[in-house]
């Protein structure tokens, strides 16, 4: 019997895989462990066309002990793809036992990769930490479970809820703190989008702003209206995809048409982004946006930052829509609140 912790190990993996910004692949980790927990090896996948995180770290590693096992955050592949199954390099290796965390939902192995490996003669273990793995890439489980990106609302508001004044003013609500983690909350993100009336009042550059920060900045997303965008803008200087519902004289940019008569198809938009491999979107501004994907039901958690003041008044709410009856409230919980200097960070997801 092995008096190995895997649990603890799981979430070294997680840790391991968390290191590298890999959509629309899934983040995962590798580590191999002798019988008595000692860790032999370590490797991560890190990026699409890269080579997966067990086939990396056999390859590096060479023939495997059968008292060791391999700890993988999630099932490993059974389909060819850039690079060749990682079932086959693990039999290859020699091991005799995997632990994996999640079953991967991508249909094209779920469940699959485990039967493969027992039909091997490996002995599988299953679900170890699953909720942990899953939750350090929500983004890649929610996309192969629906085809959808995951939708995060970052909203900045006062305490009774108004996000700007009535003269559009809004910077700035919160303070220095906040303002410095909703730039390390872009960070987490593939793409943060706004609409062009946010565009043209805040002329904003949508990226990761940090003194420390070295990492990939996220896509800049504009949903554009019928009227044209300033050619002047900051936001051209860095490559955005714009939506559209029309024909458009915009060049040098990824220009992604969904819809028509002036109204993008934020559905048809999102599909698309999600097949740009950007599966983790954060929403940024403003009020008609985020109340058009609210009620398209595209929103799937959210970030609030609650400035330390009251407005005293009507402004603009975060969303820019009526609502007309208790009944039409959603449900969400509310996964953590944060103090940052005064002002407060309340995470939450739909219930």
């Amino acid at each position: 019997m092995t008096s190995v912790d895997y649990e603890s190990v799981m979430r070294q993996a997680i840790a391991v895989g968390a290191r590298h910004r890999t959509h629309p692949n899934p983040q995962v980790g590798a580590i191999l462990v002798t019988s008595d927990g000692t860790v032999l090896a370590e490797h991560a996948h890190s990026g699409p066309g890269e080579p997966h995180a067990e086939r990396a770290l056999l390859d590096a590693f060479g023939p495997v002990d059968p008292s060791s096992s391999l700890v993988v955050t999630l099932e490993p592949c059974t389909h060819t793809g850039r690079t060749p199954p990682c079932v086959e390099a693990i039999v290859a290796a020699g091991v005799s036992r995997v632990v994996l965390g999640a079953i991967d939902p991508d249909p094209r192995v779920s469940g699959g990769g485990v039967t493969a490996l027992r039909a091997a003669g490996i002995e599988v273990v299953t679900g170890v930490a699953a909720d942990e793995v899953e939750q350090s890439d929500p983004a890649y489980f929610h996309h192969r479970r629906t085809g959808m990106p995951l939708l995060t609302l970052k909203t900045a508001a006062t305490l009774d809820g108004q996000i700007a004044a009535a003269d559009g003013t809004s910077q700035w609500i919160t303070g220095e703190a906040a303002r410095e983690d909703a730039h390390r909350l872009r960070s987490e993100h593939d793409a943060v989008i706004v609409g062009a009336g946010t565009v043209r009042s805040d002329d904003p550059l949508l990226s990761v702003r940090l003194a420390d920060y070295s990492g990939p900045q996220p896509v800049p997303v504009i949903v554009a209206g019928s009227r044209p965008l300033p050619a002047d803008l900051r936001i051209w200087a860095r490559d955005p995809v714009v939506l559209v519902s029309q024909e458009s004289s915009l060049t040098g940019v990824d220009i992604v048409r969904c819809g028509s008569g002036g109204v993008v198809d934020l559905r048809e938009g999102m599909t698309a982004l999600a097949e740009r491999g950007l599966l983790s979107i954060l929403v940024e501004g403003g009020s008609r946006l985020a109340a058009s994907l609210w009620s398209l039901g595209l929103v799937d958690r959210g970030v609030q930052y609650v400035g330390a003041n009251l407005a005293g008044g009507t402004g603009t709410g975060v969303f820019d829509q009526l609502w007309g009856t208790l009944q039409d409230m959603t449900p969400i919980s509310i996964t953590g609140v944060t103090l940052l200097e005064g002002d407060l960070r309340i995470d939450w997801r739909k219930a």
